[in-house]
C-alpha cells in the first residue's frame, strides 16, 4: 500500500485513526499500541504478505538479542552476541539486496558461472534494517533499555516511516511512546498533520508524477541531444526532490496525526551553497545515521587530515551502495564524497565566490550527478552525459518528444512551451518559496487556510489514479 492511493487516503488512514483514538478511552495503552502495530503490519503486507514473515523474524530476533545484551554481564559474551546481531542484519541486506550484484561481479572478475537468483527485494529493508542496527548499538552501549516488546514493535513497524523513513532512533521514539498525554487526540497536531500530509500528497501526485513523464521519455532516447538531455536532467532533479520530500512530508504529517514527532528529512536542499551543505539538508536522517555509526567509528576528523578524507570517502561510498546494488550508485556516492573532500581541503577559500554563484554551481553539480542515480546502467548514464556535454548535437526537435504521454498529441511548439513553463515555475518554487517545515510551523487553523488545503487536496485526489510508487520505495 502506498500513501498516494485511494485505499490509503479514504479507507486505511481514517479507519486506523478513528479506531486508534477509540482505544485511548481505556486505562491501558497496550491495546492502542497493539492495534497500531497490527495496522502497520497490514499496511506493509497489503501488496505482498510474504514480506511480513521476514519483517517479523527480523523484529523478534533483534529484540531477543537486545534483551540478552541488556541482561548479560560478561563483556566477551555481550561482544560476541552484539557482533552476531550486526552480522545478522547485514546478512539480510546482503542476501536480499546485494546477492545478485556480488554474484554478477564475481562471475565477471573470476570468469565463474554462479547463477544469479530471482530474489525480490523486500519493501523498506534498507530502512528497517538500519533502524534495528542503531537499536542494537544503543543497547550494547547501554544508552537505552530494550523496553517492552510493544514499544519496540511499534518503533520498527510504525507505518508512516516503515517503508522509506525518516530513519528514526529508538531514543527519539521511546519517550513519545511512554508519554501518557500522547495517547489522546490533539487538535493542533491533527491540523498540522493534515496540512503536512496534503502538501506532501500534492508534491508527489501532482508535481513529481507529472514530471516523471518527461524524465522517462528522456531516458528512453538512444542518442539524446543537448537540449533534451539538459531538460531531462533538470526534470529528474526536480522529480526526485518533490517525490521524496513529498513522501517525507506525508510521513511526518501522519506521525503528527498519531502524536508522534518524526524528524524532518529535508531543509531546502537545493538552496545549498556547497555539496557539504547539501548533505546537511538532503535525507537528513540517513546522513545522521552514517555520521554516527560509520564516520565517527572510523575515526571521524580526529586522526589527521588524510584519515579524515579517507573516512569521508568511505562514508559516501557506503551511502551510494546503501541506495542500490549497482555501480552507478557507488560512483554517485563516490563523486559526492570526492567533492566533499575537495571542499574540506579548500576550506574558506571558497567563500570568495559570491553566494548566489555558489548556490548555482552546487545545484548544477547535483543535477549532473543525479543522472548516475537515475540511470539503470552506467551505459545509459553515459548516453545522457554525452548529450548534456553537447557531443551528440543540440537536437531541439527532441524536446517536444519529452512531453508525449501517448494519450493526447499536441503540436511541438505547445509541448516545448509546456515543458519550459513547468520547469521554470518549479525552479521558482524550489528556490524562492518556503519549505514544508516553515509552512507548517506558521500554519494556523483559519478559514482561509482550510479552504486552501481543501483545494490542494481535491486537486491531488484527481491525480491519485496514477498510483506511481515513490522513488525511494525501491531502496
Amino acid at each position: 500500500m502506498i500513501f498516494s492511493s485511494y485505499i490509503f487516503v479514504f479507507c486505511f488512514l481514517p479507519i486506523t485513526l478513528v479506531v486508534y483514538y477509540i482505544f485511548s478511552s481505556g486505562d491501558n495503552s497496550i491495546f492502542q499500541r497493539l492495534f497500531l502495530i497490527f495496522a502497520s503490519l497490514f499496511f506493509y503486507g497489503f501488496g505482498n504478505p510474504k514480506y511480513l514473515i521476514l519483517l517479523s523474524i527480523s523484529l523478534f530476533i533483534n529484540y531477543s538479542i537486545a534483551l540478552l545484551l541488556q541482561n548479560l554481564i560478561s563483556h566477551n559474551y555481550r561482544k560476541i552476541l552484539f557482533l552476531f546481531g550486526i552480522l545478522f542484519n547485514i546478512g539480510l541486506l546482503i542476501y536480499f539486496k546485494y546477492y545478485n550484484f556480488f554474484i554478477t561481479n564475481i562471475n565477471f572478475i573470476f570468469k565463474t558461472t554462479f547463477i544469479p537468483q530471482s530474489i525480490s527485494i523486500p519493501l523498506g529493508i534498507s530502512f528497517f534494517t538500519f533502524q534495528q542496527i542503531s537499536f542494537l548499538i544503543s543497547i550494547y552501549k547501554k544508552e537505552e533499555e530494550a523496553g517492552s516488546i510493544f514499544n519496540y514493535g511499534l518503533f520498527v513497524t510504525f507505518f508512516p516511516q516503515l517503508v522509506a523513513g525518516p530513519i528514526v532512533l529508538y531514543g527519539e521514539m521511546l519517550p513519545q511512546l511512554n508519554d501518557y498525554k500522547r495517547r489522546f487526540s490533539n487538535a493542533d497536531n491533527l491540523v498540522k498533520g493534515i496540512c503536512l500530509f496534503v502538501i506532501g500528497l500534492f508534491k508527489k501526485v501532482v508535481i513529481a508524477d507529472t514530471i516523471s513523464t518527461i524524465v522517462d521519455n528522456g531516458f528512453k532516447i538512444s542518442e539524446i541531444g543537448f537540449a533534451a538531455a539538459l531538460i531531462t536532467s533538470v526534470s529528474y532533479t526536480l522529480q526526485i526532490f518533490f517525490d521524496f520530500s513529498g513522501y517525507s512530508d506525508m510521513a511526518v504529517g501522519l506521525g503528527k496525526l498519531f502524536n508522534i514527532d518524526l524528524p524532518f528529512n529535508f531543509a531546502a536542499p537545493y538552496k545549498s551553497e556547497s555539496i557539504t551543505d547539501f548533505w546537511r539538508r538532503w535525507h537528513i536522517t540517513l546522513g545522521r545515521m552514517l555520521h554516527q555509526y560509520l564516520y565517527l567509528p572510523l575515526g571521524g576528523n580526529k586522526k589527521g587530515s588524510i584519515r579524515t578524507c579517507v573516512n569521508l570517502l568511505v562514508t559516501f561510498l557506503a551511502s551510494g551502495f546503501w541506495h542500490g546494488a549497482d555501480w552507478t550508485f557507488v560512483l554517485w556516492g563516490g563523486c559526492h564524497g570526492f567533492l566533499v573532500v575537495a571542499e574540506r581541503l579548500l576550506g574558506r577559500r571558497l567563500e570568495i565566490i559570491p553566494k548566489k554563484v555558489r548556490i548555482a554551481i552546487t545545484f548544477l553539480t547535483i543535477n549532473f550527478l543525479w543522472i548516475l542515480f537515475r540511470a539503470e546502467k552506467l551505459r545509459y548514464a553515459l548516453v545522457m552525459y554525452k548529450g548534456i556535454l553537447g557531443l551528440s548535437g543540440i537536437k531541439f526537435w527532441q524536446v517536444s518528444q519529452l512531453a508525449e504521454d501517448g494519450i493526447i498529441n499536441f503540436p511541438d511548439i505547445i509541448n516545448c512551451l509546456y515543458i519550459l513553463m513547468l520547469l521554470l515555475f518549479l525552479l521558482f518554487v524550489v528556490f524562492k518559496c518556503k519549505d514544508s517545515r516553515d509552512i507548517v510551523s506558521d500554519f494556523k487553523a483559519t478559514r482561509k487556510n482550510a479552504v486552501c488545503i481543501a483545494i490542494i487536496f481535491c486537486i491531488a485526489v484527481l491525480c491519485l489514479s496514477r498510483e506511481v510508487i515513490f522513488i525511494y520505495y525501491k531502496f
